[in-house]
């Protein structure tokens, strides 16, 4: 019994982690440009860890993730937009009111597709799903794919509407010496 579930505890425990992260984040909190980088690739590992064992990749699979990938930026794109960003004129910290859109779309398709492999190789899935379940995977790795692509996306966004910011006020500070 251990032995099937252990696979899945790095993966909740990540998973939990990144859900405690977001409900401290109510009022808006500070954050450090230079870290934009280490969710995306959180999500990329974890991403990854999904393809160990992955569906077959067809053309229309291939077509499916290209056109996910396309959508989830456009949508990370239009979710960093609407962030809201402020910067501290005394220490020049940036604060951010986060939208946990992404991070709870992806905690979602990584849990029901983890929840759907453990029916799976547990062999107690309905027949019907039994039948599917390539698809089913391709499916919500697609959207995981989309999910990526949309974080990815507002890092990028959040990083080019935050350096003009931190540039002004430093342009503010008088000089030292």
């Amino acid at each position: 019994m251990l032995k099937q579930i252990l696979p899945y505890i790095a993966p909740v425990l990540v998973l939990a982690v990144l859900a405690w992260r977001m409900s401290r984040q109510a009022g808006g909190r500070a954050f450090n440009p230079s870290r934009l980088w280490i969710r995306p690739a959180i999500l990329a590992a974890l991403l990854a860890l999904t393809f160990l064992h992955p569906p077959p990749i067809t053309a229309v699979a291939l077509g499916a993730f290209i056109a996910a990938g396309a959508a989830g930026a456009l949508f990370g794109y239009v979710l960093a937009s609407h962030q809201a960003l402020t910067i501290d004129p005394a220490t020049g910290k940036i604060m951010s009111k986060m939208s946990p859109i992404g991070v709870a779309l992806f905690i979602g398709l990584f849990a029901v597709r983890y929840v759907f492999r453990l029916l799976v190789m547990g062999g107690s899935a309905p027949d019907k799903l039994m039948e599917h379940s390539a698809e089913i995977q391709l499916y919500t790795d697609v959207l995981l794919f989309f999910v990526l692509a949309m974080v990815c996306a507002q890092a990028w966004e959040l990083l080019r509407r935050v350096r003009p910011m931190l540039a002004e006020h430093a342009a503010r500070q008088p000089e030292a010496g």
